[in-house]
Formats: structure tokens, C-alpha cells, sequence
């Protein structure tokens, strides 16, 4: 089987994928910090250092040899530099990096990959280092695979987010809701995108970029519905008309209220794994991993901003 690096394996995207590429039998080592407890069993190796250390990073890489590196832990491209100018290329066949939609620039239509990138007021610094981090690897010179995913969701999570629209359906509690902008976006459920990650390897796409997303589009309000359909529960909304409120919904709501919807012609197209899980099936295993492991997850920002707008 292939040997695999995956840069991370302790929070949400890297340990899934982890876990998931040793559930395929693959030989995976991953690398991180060593700040966090592993709560999976299978890894090859846990390498422990700090990326943005060369220094470290030259150390701890020397001798090793990879087929297979996926990047989800890089931001920025002294990141993704850092790290391919010290692996063995010798035996690289594909690097893999999980980048963001952020990197385009502010569009109301279906985006496709060809669309300008750079600065996006509703992604900030976030986007422009992602969309940097892109430009280095293009320009590196290794085999690369880059993925834009919209939203992504599931059990294990570590944001405030479906886990959100959970707690106060349950406990009756009223969701503040952004309206005004006919805002429609969509989500990528994390058991389809390691699916993705997964068939890059396989594929004979080398060196391109993909949007990745499940290809429904929905509103908030389908969203919010979806949950409450699913605890059974009808959940009380208080809708915020943005254009009188003069507050960022990003600040009491737990997306930013921007459309944000990717074409995945392309994926599709070069035989890449296609996103099969829909938001109702999605947010169905989140709340079944939501009751049995009831997290611990908030947003003190957003919380705030929350309970004044609740207020009677």
C-alpha cells in the first residue's frame, strides 16, 4: 500500500482523513505539534514538530519518503514552503493541499475554477493566505492536487455550527437568523470529502485544482428546517433583516452570510469522487454522533451578540 504523510491529525479534516486512510489499509504517519492527544489507533508513525520551524522540519523529514502527502494543517504559504523545500521529492507521486472557496473573489453566481481569486472582504486574511499558499505550490514545481471546499460539516467537528442550530432547537431556544440578502450556499459532509482526498491518489489528474462540494444548494432556512425536522422539533426563528440591523451576522450566526456556491463540473469531469451525502442525510449522522458524544463546542463571539437579539 502507498505511504501517506498527512500533515495534521488531531482536529476535524486530518484526523477523519486519518482515520479514514488507515481504515483503507493504507501506511499513514502524520504529522503535528504534539499538543493534542491521538484518539485513534492504526497511525505508522506520529512525527512530532513544529511545521513552521525548518530547522525542525529538515530534521524529523530526513530519510523519510512518501508517495503520498496531504496537507490540511498549512494557512500560509511560509507553510506549505517550509514543508517542499524539505521533503524528499524523489518519491513524491502527488501533494495534495486542502485549500479553501475562500480564495475567490466575491461572486453571486456558480463559481468555477477558472474565476479570479485574491481578496474577498468576507474572508479576509484567511482567503488571501490560502490563495498564496496555492500560488507557491503551482509555481513548486511537485505533482500537486489542490481542493476549494465550500463548507464542511459532520461528526467530530470542533466548530460551533450544525452543533449550534442543535442546542437551541433542543432546548427551545430562539435562532437569530440573518435574511435580507437571498443568501443560498452549500456544504460538503466530511465522510464525502475524504472520500475526495482519497480518490486523488488514484486518479491520473495531476497538477489541478478543484472545487469540492455536494452540488445541492440550499438558504439558511433549509438549513435551520432540516434540524429541527430531524430532532423533531419545530425550531423558533427570529429572522434578522441585515438591512436594518447594522451588525454582522457572522457575529450571532455561525455562517457568514455570503452566497458561496462552487461548480464541481470539473471534479466530475476527471473522474474524481463525486459528493454523494445531502444535507438532510449529513446532518442526520451530525446529530446521531451529536447525542451519543454530546461535545463540548461554542462560540463565546457569537454568543454574545446572541443573547441581546433574543432579548424580548
Amino acid at each position: 500500500m502507498s505511504s501517506i504523510l498527512v500533515m495534521g491529525g488531531t482536529t476535524f479534516v486530518s484526523s477523519s482523513l486519518a482515520k479514514y486512510l488507515i481504515g483503507q489499509g493504507y501506511s499513514v504517519d502524520i504529522l503535528t505539534r504534539g499538543n493534542n492527544k491521538i484518539e485513534y489507533e492504526g497511525i505508522k508513525e506520529h512525527i512530532i514538530c513544529d511545521r513552521k520551524s525548518k530547522d525542525e522540519m529538515e530534521k524529523v523529514l530526513k530519510g523519510r519518503q512518501y508517495e503520498f502527502i496531504f496537507d490540511i494543517s498549512a494557512y500560509t504559504k511560509e507553510d506549505v514552503e517550509i514543508l517542499l523545500n524539505t521533503i524528499n521529492k524523489s518519491t513524491l507521486k502527488k501533494y495534495i493541499f486542502c485549500s479553501s472557496g475562500a480564495v475567490y473573489k466575491p461572486s453571486n453566481t456558480l463559481i468555477q475554477e477558472y474565476f479570479d481569486t485574491g481578496e474577498n472582504l468576507n474572508w479576509g486574511k484567511y482567503g488571501i493566505d490560502k490563495k498564496e499558499a496555492e500560488d507557491f505550490i503551482v509555481g513548486s514545481g511537485v505533482p500537486y492536487i489542490i481542493f476549494r471546499p465550500t463548507y464542511i460539516y459532520g461528526e467530530n467537528s470542533n466548530l460551533y455550527r450544525e452543533a449550534y442550530f442543535f442546542d437551541r432547537i433542543i432546548d427551545n431556544k430562539v435562532i437569530p437568523m440573518p435574511y435580507g440578502n437571498n443568501i443560498i450556499t452549500q456544504f460538503i459532509h466530511i465522510d464525502d470529502l475524504v472520500k475526495v482526498f482519497e480518490s486523488a491518489m488514484k486518479s491520473q489528474s495531476e497538477s489541478k485544482i478543484y472545487n469540492v462540494t455536494n452540488s445541492e444548494i440550499v438558504t439558511w432556512e433549509d438549513i435551520v428546517e432540516t434540524c429541527g425536522k430531524i430532532i423533531g422539533k419545530e425550531p423558533i426563528v427570529k429572522k434578522i433583516d441585515v438591512n436594518q440591523v447594522k451588525l454582522e451576522p457572522r457575529s450571532y450566526f455561525p455562517f457568514r452570510d455570503v452566497t458561496y456556491v462552487l461548480n464541481i463540473k470539473q471534479l466530475i469531469k476527471d473522474g474524481l469522487y463525486k459528493p454523494q451525502i445531502s444535507l438532510k442525510e449529513g446532518l442526520r449522522k451530525s446529530y446521531e454522533w451529536f447525542r451519543m458524544v454530546k461535545p463540548n463546542l461554542s462560540d463565546v463571539r457569537m454568543m454574545k451578540n446572541v443573547n441581546e437579539l433574543v432579548k424580548d
